[in-house]
C-alpha cells in the first residue's frame, strides 16, 4: 500500500471509529445508542473512485445480502461511505456494488480479514 493510501485509510478508519463512539444518530431522546450498537453487525466502509483514482461523490453504494433487503448508500464529497447492515448477516454473505449514471463499475476490491469487524471495499467507475 502506498503511504498515501496507507494515510487515507488511517483517517477513514478513525472517522469511522468517531462516528462510531459518538453516534451518528439525530433521533429524540429515547434513543438507545447502545442497542443500536447491540443490533448492528460489522462496519461497511469505503471509497469510490473513477479509475483516475479521483473520489467519485454521490455514487450509489448497494450492499446486497443474500437473504434480506439490499441498504443503499450514497458516497460524500470525498467519495467515503460507511453503513452497517443487521448482525445476523454474514460479511461473506454482502455482495457490494457501486454505480453512478454516467459511468460503469470497473472493479470492487474488498478487504476485510475473517472475522473482522469491518469490511472496506473500494469501487472503481468507469465514465462512459
Amino acid at each position: 500500500m502506498s503511504p498515501s493510501r496507507a494515510s487515507i485509510a488511517v483517517v477513514a478508519c478513525t472517522l469511522l471509529m468517531a462516528a462510531a463512539c459518538h453516534g451518528a444518530h439525530a433521533g429524540g431522546d429515547d434513543y438507545d445508542a447502545a442497542k443500536d450498537v447491540e443490533n448492528a453487525g460489522p462496519a461497511y466502509f469505503g471509497f469510490v473512485r473513477d479509475s483516475r483514482g479521483a473520489p467519485v461523490a454521490d455514487a450509489r453504494v448497494i450492499l446486497r445480502p443474500k437473504a434480506g433487503d439490499a441498504v443503499t448508500l450514497k458516497s460524500n464529497m470525498l467519495g467515503l461511505y460507511r453503513s452497517h447492515i443487521r448482525k445476523e448477516v454474514s460479511p461473506e454473505d454482502v455482495v457490494v456494488s457501486c454505480e453512478k449514471d454516467g459511468y460503469k463499475q470497473v472493479t470492487a476490491y474488498r478487504r476485510s480479514p475473517p472475522g473482522s469487524m469491518f469490511v472496506e471495499t473500494d469501487c472503481t467507475l468507469q465514465k462512459l
